[in-house]
């Protein structure tokens, strides 16, 4: 059985409440829930398009509610974002986590690694991911180290950094599409098949292959990755986690606009269901 999954960015400014309305209709029913906003690479989402770790109890449970009503699950939460070099960073990860887990019981918390510039903020980011994964355990939570530059590039980069860390609720959330994006000519699967004892969470995402390449269409439209090996892949160490559908648009398009976000994931469900998900 796998779940397939949406994270909410896919829906851009309108945020993570017209997810909840809308995720059925493209065909499933659990979404990857942001817990911040989002200004990168083109996708702009401000916070008050999301439900962030300062909501008060009234509009985290109404929230809730609302997944309640439309019957939608969380597959996990992207508390990532925080310098987690700095002592401010990890504090507001932690609060991030300890939200996650209080109202919406996830399993995971996909964040990210940082970006140390040298080997005592290495040590730094180290020490830091050790105490979130302890507070990641005391919740029920594994934190899933999202594919980002540095740190978590690249296979070697990822087992490196696992060897060190070494805790067993720190683990990876592997992004098919951000592989291509940071590293050139590098095979999503062929890094996948390295680290696959160790995944926890899987951004689906599709690209053309190009590094920092911001093409990030409908999965099935840019044709370099192989998702139904990524799928066998898996299959093959009994994953049992999401696979979370991630669409960042296409660098200088014009904002797609809500029925097109729409019908990119609706594609993307039924390219992956076609590939045996």
């Amino acid at each position: 059985m796998h779940t397939l999954s949406c994270f909410t960015n896919c829906y851009g400014a309108a945020g993570v409440r017209a997810a909840v309305e809308m995720i059925r209709d493209a065909g499933i029913h659990h979404l990857e829930l942001a817990l911040r906003g989002h200004d990168f690479g083109g996708l702009v989402i401000p916070e008050s398009a999301v439900v962030t770790e300062k909501a008060d109890d009234a509009t985290a449970q109404a929230f809730v509610d609302l997944l309640d009503r439309h019957e939608v699950k969380v597959s996990g939460c992207n508390v990532g974002g925080a310098d987690i070099r700095t002592e401010d960073g990890v504090a507001l990860t932690e609060r991030r986590i300890r939200f996650a887990a209080r109202w919406f019981n996830v399993p995971i918390c996909v964040t990210g690694a940082g970006q140390p510039a040298d080997a005592d903020q290495r040590a730094t980011v180290v020490k830091a991911l050790r105490r979130l994964g302890d507070v990641a355990a005391n919740v029920g939570v594994t934190l899933a180290l999202e594919t980002h530059k540095g740190p978590t590039q690249n296979a070697d980069a990822m087992l490196a950094l696992m060897g060190e860390v070494d805790h067993p609720h720190v683990l990876l959330n592997f992004d098919t599409g951000n592989i291509a994006y940071y590293n050139e000519g590098v095979d999503p699967c062929d890094e996948l098949e390295r680290v696959k004892h160790l995944v926890r969470n899987v951004h689906v995402k599709d690209n053309r292959g190009g590094l920092e390449d911001w093409y990030f269409p409908a999965v099935g439209d840019g044709g370099a990755v192989d998702f139904g090996r990524v799928r066998s892949i898996l299959d093959g160490v009994g994953y049992r986690g999401a696979y979370t559908i991630e669409i960042e648009g296409i660098g200088g398009e014009p904002e797609p606009g809500l029925e097109e976000r729409q019908r990119r994931i609706a594609r993307s469900v039924a390219h992956l269901k076609a590939q045996g998900y």
